[in-house]
C-alpha cells in the first residue's frame, strides 16, 4: 500500500522538528547539560529512522527502532520514545502488515497507560486510526482520529495534532458527515490561530498548516455546492503557497481546483482554458496526477458536446493508468530475457570448451546435481510438511481448548437457566401439578414458573422468539418480572400489561418478544383467571369430547408495543378438568421428513389417554414426540405443564 507522502511529510516534520518544544523548555530550566546532548542524539537517530521510512527501507527501519527505544528509555526522553515507536506502527500499517501495526498500537497503549503518559496514549490511537484508514473503514477511522484529538495533551507539540486534523477531515468527507466536518474545520482554525501565538513556531510552519486547512475547506464547500466560499478558500490557499513556495505540483493542483469550480458553474470555456494551462506541465507530474488532468478534460469536453474529443482523452486516461503496470512488466521481462541470454551463452561456451575432454565427467556431474536437487527438494518437502502438520496440530489443540471452554461456559449457563425454573412442585392435597422444559440447544428461550400464595396458585409458561443465549437472557428477565409482579397480588391481565411495558422499552433493541400464558387458580373452588399473550391455546379436559383447545381472547405477545392493555378471562371452575399448557416446540416438532407433530395429533393423543397424573401425561408426550422425531435433531425448545385440581 502506498504511503500518503503529502500527509506523512507533515507528520515527519512534526516528529523531527516540532513535538519537542515542551520538553526542551523543561530541559532548559531543570535538566543538566548532558540531558540536552541526549535529546540531540535522539533526534539524530530519529532522522535515520525517518530516512528509512521515507525511502521504504523496511527491514532497516524495523531493526533500528528497538535500539532507539532503548536509548530514549534509558534517558527518559519519552516524547522521542513514543515518536519512534509510532513510526514503526505507521510503517507496518502502510506496508499492509495490519496485524503487526495493531500489536504496536496495543503495546504503546499499555506502556503509556503504565506511565500515565497522555502523548503515548494519543499516538496509540493514531496508529489504530491509520489501520482503519488503510482498510478503507472510514467510519471507524474517523472515530479513532476523533478520539486521538480528544485525548491529545495540552502540553504536547502542535505538529502531530495538526496532522490528525488533516486525516480526520479527509475521513469525515469520505463518510459524508457534513455536520461534524463543519465543526471540525471551525475547531481546527481556532487551534491554528492559537498556534500562531507560539513564538517557537516558524511562519513557514503556520503557513503550511493553513495551506492544508484551506485545502480541506475548499473540498467541504465544493461538496456543499457553495462555490463562492470554495473559491475564497482556493484564494487563501494560493496566498499561503506564496509564503511557503510554489512547486510544479502545487501550481497544477490550484489550476485543477479552479477548473473544477468553473465546471461546477457551467463556465466550460473558462474550465477548458484552465485545463489547457495544466497540460503543458502535466507530463512532468506523477502518472496519477496526469491521468486526473486528462479525466477532468474529458468531463469538460463532454459537457460542451465534444464527445469524440472527450472519448479520446478519457481513453488516454485509462491507458495511462494501465501503462505503469505494463511498463514495469516489460522492463522485468526484458531484464529476465537478458539474463537468460547471457547465461545461455556462457553455458554454450563452457559446453564447447569441455565437450570432447570432459563429456563423461560432465554427464556424471549433471546426474549428481540432479540427484542433489531431487534430494534437496524431498528434504525441503518433508520439512515443510512436518512444520505444516505441527502448526495444524497446534491450531487444532488451541481450537479444542477454546471449544471446551465455550462448552463449559454453556454448561454453566444451562445449569443457571435450569435453576431458574422450578424442579419441585407443590405437595398439596387436591392439587396435581408437573412441568418440564427441554432446551433445543445448551440454553433456550422457553420458561415456566409458579408462585403459591396460600390458596392462590399463580402459574405461567412462555416462549421467547429465537433460541440460544439471547433468548435465554430475555427468558431470565421475564421470569424475574413474573415473580416480582405475582408478589404484588395482581391479576393475570395486569401482570401481562406491566411485563409488556417493561420488556418493550428502549433496551429491547433487537425487537425480541415472548408469547406468554399466565393463570391464577383458586384452589378452594377451582376458579381460574388467565391471560394469554399470543401463546398457543392450552388444552382443557372434562368436556364431552374429553379435551378441547381453550377458546381465548387474542392478545399480542409481550415486548412488541409498550402501551397495550391486555385483556384477561375467567372460568368459574376447572375442578376435575386437567389443564395442559405447552410451547410450540411440541406441535412444531419435526421428523427427518420435516413433518410436524401438529395440533390434531396432540388433541387426539390427549383425548385418548387415561389421566393418571400430570407427570404421567407429560412423560408420555415426551416419549411420543421423541418417537415422532425418529432421530431428527430438536428444532425448538420443548416445554409442557399440566395442572389438575381434584373435586
Amino acid at each position: 500500500m502506498n504511503k500518503p507522502y503529502l500527509l506523512t511529510a507533515l507528520l515527519l516534520l512534526a516528529l523531527v522538528a516540532g513535538c519537542r518544544q515542551e520538553k526542551e523548555k523543561a530541559s532548559e530550566s531543570s535538566l543538566p547539560q548532558n540531558n540536552i546532548s541526549w535529546s540531540d542524539s535522539a533526534r539524530q537517530r530519529f532522522a535515520v529512522l525517518a530516512h528509512y521510512y521515507n525511502n521504504n527501507i523496511h527491514d532497516s527501519l524495523v531493526e533500528a527502532v528497538p535500539a532507539e527505544l532503548t536509548f530514549c528509555k534509558e534517558h527518559e526522553l519519552w516524547t522521542d520514545y513514543y515518536d519512534a515507536w509510532m513510526l514503526l506502527g505507521e510503517e507496518y500499517s502502510f506496508c499492509g502488515e495490519q496485524n503487526k501495526a495493531i500489536e504496536v498500537a496495543q503495546a504503546i497503549h499499555d506502556d503509556a497507560a503504565l506511565r500515565n503518559n497522555g502523548y503515548g496514549l494519543t499516538t496509540a490511537e493514531f496508529i489504530k486510526a491509520l489501520v482503519y484508514d488503510n482498510q478503507l473503514n472510514r467510519e471507524e477511522a474517523a472515530r479513532s482520529f476523533e478520539k486521538a484529538l480528544s485525548t491529545y495533551p495540552d502540553s504536547a507539540g502542535a505538529f502531530l495534532k495538526n496532522t490528525i486534523y488533516v486525516y480526520y477531515s479527509n475521513e469525515l468527507r469520505s463518510v459524508d458527515n457534513i455536520d461534524k466536518m463543519r465543526l471540525l474545520l471551525k475547531e481546527w482554525k481556532t487551534y491554528i490561530d492559537a498556534c500562531s501565538e507560539d513564538s517557537t513556531l516558524s511562519s513557514r510552519q503556520l503557513h503550511n498548516w493553513l495551506y492544508y486547512y484551506h485545502h480541506s475547506c475548499y473540498l467541504y464547500y465544493l461538496q456543499m455546492k457553495d462555490l463562492d466560499q470554495a473559491e475564497q478558500h482556493v484564494d487563501s490557499l494560493v496566498m499561503h503557497l506564496e509564503q511557503v513556495g510554489w512547486s510544479q505540483v502545487t501550481r497544477n493542483e490550484v489550476l485543477g481546483y479552479r477548473a473544477r469550480l468553473a465546471t461546477e458553474r457551467k463556465n466550460f470555456a473558462e474550465a477548458l482554458r484552465l485545463n489547457d494551462q495544466q497540460l503543458p506541465d502535466a507530463e512532468a507530474l506523477d502518472i496519477n496526477a496526469y491521468s486526473d488532468i486528462l479525466k477532468q478534460r474529458a468531463i469538460i469536453l463532454s459537457n460542451i458536446g465534444r464527445w469524440k474529443d472527450a472519448y479520446g482523452f478519457l481513453n488516454q486516461h485509462y491507458d495511462l493508468v494501465d501503462s505503469l503496470t505494463k511498463t514495469e512488466t516489460r522492463q522485468q521481462l526484458n531484464e529476465l530475457n537478458k539474463r537468460f541470454e547471457i547465461d545461455e551463452l556462457r553455458a554454450q561456451q563452457e559446453r564447447e570448451k569441455l565437450q570432447h575432454e570432459h563429456e563423461k565427467i560432465e554427464s556424471e556431474r549433471q546426474r549428481m546435481y540432479l540427484l542433489m536437487i531431487i534430494g534437496a527438494i524431498v528434504v525441503i518437502a518433508v520439512v515443510v510438511i512436518f512444520f505444516l502438520r505441527q502448526r495444524t496440530l497446534r491450531r487444532l489443540a488451541a481450537l479444542k481448548v477454546e471449544q471446551e471452554r465455550i462448552e463449559n461456559e454453556l454448561r454453566i449457563a444451562r445449569d443457571i437457566q435450569m435453576s431458574m425454573v422450578p424442579s419441585t412442585f407443590p405437595n398439596r392435597d387436591g392439587l396435581d401439578m408437573f412441568a418440564r422444559m427441554t432446551p433445543a440447544r445448551e440454553v433456550g428461550g422457553d420458561l415456566y414458573g409458579y408462585e403459591l400464595q396460600g390458596n392462590l396458585l399463580y402459574f405461567c409458561l412462555g416462549d421467547v422468539s429465537g433460541k440460544g443465549v439471547p433468548a435465554s437472557l430475555f427468558m431470565a428477565q421475564a421470569t424475574r418480572l413474573f415473580q416480582t409482579l405475582t408478589n404484588q397480588g395482581l391479576q393475570p391481565a395486569e401482570i401481562c400489561t406491566q411485563m409488556n411495558s417493561v420488556m418493550s422499552g428502549k433496551d429491547n433493541k433487537n425487537g425480541m418478544f415472548i408469547t406468554f400464558f399466565v393463570g391464577l387458580l383458586d384452589l378452594t373452588n377451582g376458579h381460574l383467571s388467565f391471560c394469554n399473550a399470543g401463546h398457543n391455546p392450552p388444552v382443557i379436559g372434562g368436556s364431552p369430547s374429553h379435551g378441547d383447545f381453550l377458546q381465548m381472547e387474542s392478545n399480542a405477545p409481550l415486548g412488541l408495543w409498550a402501551d397495550l392493555q391486555y385483556i384477561g378471562e375467567e372460568i368459574d371452575s376447572i375442578k376435575g378438568r386437567p389443564l395442559f399448557i405447552y410451547s410450540d416446540g411440541l406441535t412444531e416438532a419435526e421428523n427427518v421428513a420435516q413433518e410436524q407433530f401438529g395440533e390434531d395429533r396432540l388433541l387426539d393423543i390427549l383425548r385418548n389417554t387415561h389421566f393418571e397424573s400430570s407427570r404421567q401425561v407429560i412423560e408420555m408426550l415426551e416419549k411420543t414426540v421423541e418417537k415422532h422425531r425418529n432421530g431428527a435433531e430438536p428444532n425448538d425448545d420443548l416445554t409442557m405443564m399440566c395442572i389438575r385440581v381434584t373435586a
